[in-house]
């Protein structure tokens, strides 16, 4: 009986706003100390040589700065969305994939548009190829690195002191990653990612993903055991391997319930090992969830029907960093969507009584 009354009240839940919010665990102590051995492996070494900067670009909000750091482990690239006014805070944004960042650029500018300076870290392409197969941790624990080494700079030259993020997709994958090594990334948003990338993998419907095990296995002569069993001997940058170092009273998720790409049971042992913090499930697959967003008016979802006519993740997202970095009260918007999401949260308290 009690099973069937929560199950009924989710669905009410759903069908009253679209999306269910399900609250940080109340019986969360804290995440786990991190290890010496940890800033060791994506140890930064001397940090970065050298760098230089260049105005990309004039917002009438912001101006975008591309900076270019000399490291000892490759160049880095990073877009600074940099307000007028000075401030100790910035947001990295994630990107999804390497290329030319347009879905991180739209929420970097959002951010910066509503008061807060954002950063993009450039990624290259050369995990996609399969002739670096023999190389997939060296890029991974590196793309942390970079990470680290970026903080650095921030830190030195523009003396940034509160860092936040924001990741989708594979975005969100590297937020749990870099987050989980370094205690300065401290408020986290992170949508659409999971844990465990291996099996991951093996569940993905993501083409992009398909397309590389089988070029892989041609380049190898894998079979489909052996392509899953060589990540699983050489991946150890994994967030089921960090998530746990992370604050669940610091970070907030979102997860797709149909999803395929990154199936929704990898998103929950990701939520899991972090401690189950702040969670919106959204009603939708991996990119019709841009119908929640306003990335929609650049690049239509593969879901004709938008669940919301405004921003809604970014809404969230900014009340999120509004609350973490104690900016005060936020928008009219934000209310009215913190007044959408008022069902869910009270189902989700009457479904706790029943545990």
């Amino acid at each position: 009986m009690c099973k069937v009354l929560s199950l009924c009240l989710v669905l009410l839940s759903f069908s009253l706003s679209a999306c269910f919010f399900a609250s940080q665990d109340p019986d969360y102590a804290g995440p786990r100390l991190r290890p010496a051995s940890l800033d060791e492996y994506y140890a930064k070494g001397n940090s970065y040589i050298s760098f230089r900067e260049e105005i990309f670009d004039q917002e009438e909000d912001f101006a975008i700065k591309r900076i270019y750091l000399q490291t000892n482990i490759g160049p880095i690239v990073i877009d600074y969305f940099k307000r007028p006014e000075e401030s100790k805070e910035l947001i990295l944004v994630f990107p999804v994939l390497g290329g030319r960042n347009v879905f991180e650029n739209y929420f970097a500018a959002y951010f910066a548009e509503h008061g807060f300076d954002a950063a993009v870290v450039h990624r290259d392409s050369d995990f996609k190829n399969p002739d670096n197969i023999d190389r997939i941790e060296t890029l991974f624990r590196n793309n942390v690195i970079k990470d680290r080494i970026a903080l650095d700079f921030f830190e030195n030259v523009y003396k940034k002191d509160q860092f936040a993020s924001f990741g989708i997709s594979r975005g969100a994958i590297n937020v749990a990653m870099t987050a989980g090594v370094d205690a300065r990334l401290k408020y986290n948003v992170l949508a659409m990612g999971g844990s465990d990338l291996v099996k991951l993998f093996s569940d993905s419907k993501e083409r992009g993903i398909q397309k590389f095990k089988r070029r892989v296995m041609a380049k190898k002569n894998f079979s489909e055991t052996d392509f899953y069993d060589y990540l699983k001997a050489n991946i150890k940058t994994d967030p089921k391997f960090v998530a746990s170092y992370i604050d669940a009273n610091n970070t907030l998720m979102f997860l797709s319930v149909f999803d395929q790409s990154v199936p929704i049971k990898y998103g929950l042992r990701l939520r899991k090992a972090i401690g189950r913090p702040d969670t919106i499930f959204l009603m939708s697959g991996h990119y019709s969830s841009l119908a929640f967003t306003q990335f929609v008016k650049l690049v239509p979802p593969q879901s004709p029907i938008c669940l919301f006519p405004f921003d809604y993740v970014e809404t969230e997202a900014v009340a999120f960093y509004r609350r973490s970095f104690a900016r005060g009260d936020g928008s009219v918007k934000e209310a009215i969507v913190r007044v959408l999401g008022l069902p869910s949260r009270l189902m989700y308290g009457v479904i706790s009584l029943f545990k």
